[in-house]
C-alpha cells in the first residue's frame, strides 16, 4: 500500500469511523461498564417502536423509517460496534471488511472495504437502513437514496454528538432503551474523566494519527474534543482541522508535555523516542510519550469512553485511580 493510500485510507477510517468510520462498537463487549449486547441480539423493546420514525443525521439529511429497521447494513466499523452494542446484532445482515468489533462482526457478509463497498452487494441484501460515514463515502449516498435505500450518517464532531448519534440510530432500529444505557455509560465516564481534570493544568499534548508524513487531529474533530474533556491541550488545530499533517519542525518548537501515537491496523508508530530530534522533546525527556489503540480514540463509538479513561491516565496520571 502506498503511503497516499494508507494515509487516505486512515483519515476516512477516522472521520467516520474512519483513522480511519468504525466506527465503532460496544461497552457493553469493552471494559465500559454496559452489558446490553454480550450476544449481540435485539432486547425484548426492539420491536417496541412504531413508525414512522425520523431523525436527522450528521449530514444534515432527514431520515424516515415506517417501522423500525430490521435489516441493516453498516459500511464503518464504528457505526457497527454501535449497532451491536445497543443489541441490534440479530438485525446487521452485511459490513466491510473493516468490521472487527465485536467478535460477531467479523463474520457479517462483506460489501467490500470502507473506501469503495460495493453498491450491487448493498442492493443484494435488500436492507431497510444502511449505516455509512462521512468523508470518502459522501458520494455513496445519492447512489443508495435512488436506490431507494435509507442511509443514516454517522459523522460526528465531539464526544458528545457521538452519543447522540447512539440515541439516534437507537430510535431507527427501535432499540431506545438499550441505546439510553449505553449513552448513560459514556456520560458517566466522561462525569468521571473530567471531575479529576477539573482543578488540573492542560498540558500541551500531540496526537499522532499516522507517522510517514505526520498527521495529527486537529479542530473540529473528536479525537481533539477527548484531548479537552482528558485535561489536555491539543496543538493540532493550529495545523487546520480535520487530520492535517504536521511539520516536525513545528512539532519541535512547541515541545509537547505528553506524546500520545494511535497504532493498529494502519499505523504502526515505532520507536518514538529515537526519532531524529525528538530526543529534545519534553514528552520524551519526562517519560510521557504512549502509544494507545486507535480503535479507542479513532472510531466514533462507544468504546470511546475507555478512550477517553486511558487518554487522561496518560496526559494526567496523578488524577487517575490506582490500576
Amino acid at each position: 500500500m502506498s503511503t497516499t493510500r494508507s494515509r487516505r485510507g486512515l483519515a476516512a477510517i477516522i472521520l467516520l469511523s474512519v483513522l480511519i468510520a468504525a466506527v465503532l462498537g460496544a461497552l457493553a463487549l469493552s471494559g465500559c461498564g454496559s452489558s446490553s449486547a454480550s450476544a449481540g441480539e435485539a432486547s425484548p423493546d426492539a420491536f417496541a417502536s412504531s413508525g414512522p420514525i425520523t431523525v436527522t443525521d450528521d449530514s444534515g439529511a432527514t431520515v424516515t423509517l415506517a417501522q423500525p429497521a430490521q435489516k441493516v447494513v453498516s459500511l464503518a466499523p464504528a457505526d457497527t460496534e454501535i449497532a451491536y452494542a445497543i443489541g441490534g446484532g440479530s438485525k446487521m445482515v452485511g459490513g466491510t471488511s473493516y468490521d472487527d468489533y465485536p467478535a460477531e462482526a467479523k463474520s457479517l457478509p462483506k460489501v467490500g472495504d470502507f473506501a469503495s463497498p460495493s453498491v450491487e452487494k448493498i442492493v443484494a441484501l435488500q436492507p431497510d437502513l444502511v449505516l455509512a460515514a462521512g468523508g470518502i463515502q459522501a458520494g455513496l449516498r445519492s447512489k443508495l437514496e435512488k436506490l431507494g435505500m435509507q442511509v443514516f450518517v454517522v459523522d460526528p464532531t465531539t464526544y458528545d454528538g457521538v452519543m447522540a448519534d447512539i440515541t439516534r440510530l437507537g430510535q431507527l432500529m427501535g432499540l431506545e432503551a438499550p441505546a439510553t444505557k449505553v449513552v448513560g455509560d459514556m456520560t458517566r465516564a466522561k462525569a468521571t474523566v473530567q471531575a479529576r481534570v477539573a482543578t488540573l493544568d492542560r498540558p500541551a499534548t500531540f496526537i499522532e494519527v499516522y507517522s510517514k508524513p505526520l498527521m495529527t487531529a486537529g479542530g473540529k474533530t473528536f479525537i481533539d474534543d477527548l484531548v479537552t474533556l482528558a485535561g489536555g491541550s491539543n496543538i493540532g488545530p493550529q495545523a487546520g482541522d480535520g487530520f492535517p499533517n504536521f511539520s516536525s519542525e513545528v512539532l519541535v518548537k512547541d515541545n509537547p508535555a505528553v506524546y500520545v501515537a494511535m497504532a493498529g491496523a494502519q499505523s504502526s508508530p515505532g520507536a518514538i523516542a529515537e526519532r531524529p530530534g525528538y530526543s529534545g522533546l519534553a514528552a520524551v525527556k519526562d517519560g510521557k510519550v504512549f502509544v494507545l489503540d486507535d480503535d479507542l480514540i479513532a472510531r466514533p463509538g462507544p468504546r470511546l469512553a475507555q478512550g477517553l479513561e486511558q487518554l487522561a491516565a496518560m496526559i494526567h496520571p496523578e488524577a487517575s485511580p490506582a490500576p
